[in-house]
């Protein structure tokens, strides 16, 4: 297990753990509202036996996650985060949501393009919570505020929330306090979290996102859960298409962890069965990320494509779109994207250069990625053709073409460009980029 961050809604760090092989099945694991991700190491442990990749996730001013300036901790800005978070992982992951961290994965998933999301595991969630229970969840809150005197007070303190059910034990749900100075134990979180969450007002919202749900998903619920009812979470499954309800037997609202195993045993079960291993299939009219996901098996180079626009200025951007066509005459292609800022000033114009990079040239990859004006900033380049286009010093390869076609491609322009001079270094090493992820290869 080790620590990583992602970038939340807000531009706020969120940190998180991660388990597991690097280009394994991705399963994000978010806690609820008041917990942290530590309450999730167990069934982290579990995935990575069998073969997953888990990224457990610290909520927005919880545990190591920094606090928002403007206290922004209602429901749709754990989403909002959820979403952030997703959009930064290389392929699809499945996500398992506890209590609120559920219902901010209901509104992340059903509120997006479809793709978002390979499946979904919903623990202890329903859209649908009475007054008397959200008054009670409300109170538990409220005692976040509050010191202990020892971690025994803090289970006593959790088991008067739910006093129908099986007393707390488990050490993890104690993750979100710290022992002070005094010897009393405090949340760690930033304390405008408490009474920022509303679970009535939600409701409606909550379901319309469920009803567009269309990935694999399950909903478990411990079966002693006392503000979880089972009518509510089998309301809620029947909006979820091919959605199912698992119930975990003398369980309460702590089953992930004092119902460890369990548990783990009913979330692998739904992975292999619904999200397995084994190869996916994509056929046409499916989500474009799941295709996005099979292509990106295919192993590329990194270029950075340049031009000059009719100031005289460089543009750039990088591409991994980048082919050879014909060596008679000596034709390649790039492509793209029609929504660049970038397209009218490389469909415009006569031509451009091809800057194939080498390892030590990710950090310049990144910049091209970025949007903004400032790309050249630092990156020493010259033009050694006359009118040609920007070759970036120290390339692995620089060719400078003139532009000999264009063609529609769906939601690309296809640029073919016939190659005037080409400029390499064979003895580089290349950047290479697959899954979502650089990669070096050392040649010896």
């Amino acid at each position: 297990m080790h620590n990583i961050a992602f970038t939340g809604a807000a531009g706020n760090v969120l940190a998180a753990s991660r388990c597991g092989g690097d280009d394994a099945p991705a399963v994000l694991l978010v806690p609820t509202v008041g917990q942290t991700r530590h309450i999730w190491h167990g069934a982290a442990e579990a995935l990575e036996r069998a073969g997953r990749q888990a990224i457990c996730l610290d909520l927005r001013g919880h545990g190591d996650s920094a606090a928002v300036p403007d206290g922004r901790y209602a429901l749709e800005d754990y989403a909002a985060d959820l979403k952030a978070v997703l959009g930064q992982l290389p392929s699809r992951a499945t996500v398992v949501g506890l209590g609120g961290g559920g219902l901010a994965a209901i509104i992340a998933a059903g509120e997006s393009t479809p793709g978002l999301v390979s499946g979904l595991v919903l623990v202890g969630v329903t859209a649908r919570v009475d007054a008397a229970v959200s008054e009670r969840i409300g109170g538990s809150a409220r005692r976040l505020a509050e010191a202990f005197d020892s971690p025994d007070a803090l289970r006593a303190a959790l088991a008067d929330v739910h006093p129908g059910e099986p007393t707390p034990t488990s050490d993890l749900l104690l993750s979100g306090f710290k022992e002070g100075a005094d010897g009393r134990w405090r949340w760690a979180g930033d304390p405008s979290v408490v009474g920022a969450f509303d679970l009535i007002g939600n409701s409606a919202r909550i379901e319309a996102a469920a009803a567009r749900i269309k990935v694999p998903t399950t909903l478990i619920r411990g079966a002693l859960n006392e503000s979880v009812s089972y009518e509510s979470t089998l309301r809620l499954s029947g909006l979820i298409y091919g959605s199912e309800l698992k119930e975990i037997a003398g369980g309460g609202h702590h089953i992930v962890a004092d119902q460890a195993d369990a548990f783990n045993a009913v979330l692998l079960e739904f992975l292999e069965d619904r999200v397995p291993l084994s190869p996916i299939s994509y056929q046409s009219g499916d989500d474009p990320r799941l295709l996005r996901d099979a292509l990106g098996c295919f192993g590329t180079g990194v270029t950075v494509v340049t031009t000059m626009s009719p100031q005289g200025e460089p543009i750039g951007f990088t591409a991994n779109s980048f082919a050879s066509v014909s060596l008679d005459p000596p034709l390649v292609l790039f492509c793209i994207a029609k929504r660049s800022a970038n397209l009218e000033q490389f469909s415009s114009a006569p031509g451009f250069a091809i800057n194939v990079l080498h390892i030590g040239q990710q950090p310049t990859s990144d910049r091209f990625a970025r949007p903004n004006d400032s790309r050249f900033d630092g990156v020493p380049w010259e033009v050694r053709v006359p009118g040609g286009s920007p070759f970036l010093i120290g390339s692995r390869a620089s060719l400078d073409c003139r532009t000999h076609a264009i063609h529609d491609g769906g939601d690309h322009l296809i640029v073919v460009g016939e190659v005037r001079q080409a400029d390499f270094e064979p003895h580089r090493d290349p950047l290479l980029y697959i899954q979502g992820k650089y990669r070096r290869v050392h040649f010896t």
